[in-house]
């Protein structure tokens, strides 16, 4: 006799497999997950019938200040809503993943910083035919992204995704709407405890701070669940620049993109396209960042992802240079860091042209740039 399947018993194996996954990539433990470790099935077992009642609310975090490299607000989540964010992301990822844009590179596998940057020189290889034509890259920005988004849009797209991986409708579909109406429409100030320096919290801009926005806009920086929205809701936005104008030489990283174009055809994407473009943001609820619009001839390099990328080669931005002379100077010095922190940096100049800049950067502490094993 074939046995009927049991919703309640899957989605408490699917909680365990998400409480693995947050304890596995949670940077430290905090009170809260320990005290869920204690007695972990019968804490997932709680959750589990929570979310099956549908009671479940996410419980109020803590808010903090960050410099990395600019001041930012982060609202850090508790322990058992990252398990309900990682059972999220799993279901949404495996559907959403392969329709989204190749050229959006924030938070994806196999994507990140040093793909968009390898990318941006190929479409510019590709555009100026290898620098025989004159080519200009086009870059702007989206201003207070995550402070502006209207949860009720952004739950919108996240139901229309829905639909359509789930068009039968059943159990999963219901719960994982239900749970991604709970996580957006949360709002986090509510409850939320502030730490860190007061004198922090006055340096941050309004329009960086969901303190200060209307009612119904913004999410937290951070999340899982957030990271995910963020391509989800401008995959809109990365549709209409791709399919509808046209422009396959296009690039986002988070909210930030850019538009390769030959130089005869700058008119029609500055004087028409883009003021397409700003009335599609607008019907988002987005606008562009005012001060942060670059039209910027090849020739010149541009600054994208901590990088300085020319058609014909790539230099490291002046963050990653300063970032770097300074682990190494506090390792020679002090022996702060470990020695394995090294290899991120060597992986990544190697697609830069680096080497000078490495050298003198080890020389000033007595090493030898191909002698890195020996370092002591």
């Amino acid at each position: 006799m074939e046995q009927k399947f049991d919703f309640s018993e899957w989605l408490l194996g699917e909680l365990i497999e998400a409480y693995c996954e947050a304890r596995k990539n949670g940077k430290r433990k905090t009170k809260n997950e320990h005290e869920l470790e204690l007695n972990e099935i019968e804490n997932l077992i709680i959750l589990r019938d929570t979310i099956l009642a549908r009671r479940y609310q996410p419980s109020r975090g803590i808010a903090f200040i960050i410099h990395d490299p600019v001041i930012r607000e982060i609202f850090a989540a508790s322990f058992v809503d990252r398990i309900v964010h990682h059972f999220l992301y799993k279901y949404a990822i495996m559907w959403w993943e392969p329709r989204l844009w190749r050229g959006a590179y924030s938070c994806r596998k196999g994507k990140g910083t040093l793909a968009g940057v390898i990318d941006l020189q190929k479409n510019m290889r590709r555009v100026s035919q290898d620098g025989r034509v004159p080519t200009v890259v086009v870059k702007r920005d989206i201003q207070g992204y995550f402070m502006s988004l209207e949860r009720k849009k952004l739950y919108e797209r996240v139901c229309w995704g829905l639909e359509r991986q789930y068009p039968e409708g059943g159990e999963l579909y219901r719960t994982l709407k239900y749970l991604w109406k709970q996580i957006i429409f949360d709002d986090p100030i509510i409850g939320v405890k502030k730490r860190g320096d007061i004198r922090e919290w006055r340096e941050l801009p309004a329009s960086k701070s969901l303190f200060y926005q209307p009612e119904g806009r913004g999410i937290v920086i951070g999340n899982l669940t957030s990271q995910l929205l963020s391509n989800i809701f401008l995959d809109l936005l990365d549709r209409y620049i791709v399919y509808e104008l046209g422009y396959k030489n296009y690039g986002r990283y988070v909210d930030d993109f850019y538009i390769v174009v030959p130089k005869d055809d700058l008119p029609k994407l500055i004087d028409n396209d883009m003021a397409s473009i700003e009335t599609f943001l607008a019907g988002l609820g987005l606008i562009m960042h005012p001060k942060k619009q670059y039209n910027i001839p090849m020739c010149n390099g541009v600054d994208f992802l901590g990088a300085k990328v020319y058609y014909d080669h790539i230099l490291p931005g002046k963050r990653i240079i300063t970032n770097l002379a300074n682990k190494v100077y506090r390792f020679a010095t002090t022996g702060e860091g470990k020695i394995e922190g090294f290899g991120s940096y060597d992986g990544l100049m190697a697609y830069y042209d680096s080497e000078k800049i490495v050298r003198k950067i080890y020389a000033g502490v007595g090493w030898d740039y191909q002698n890195k094993a020996n370092r002591s």
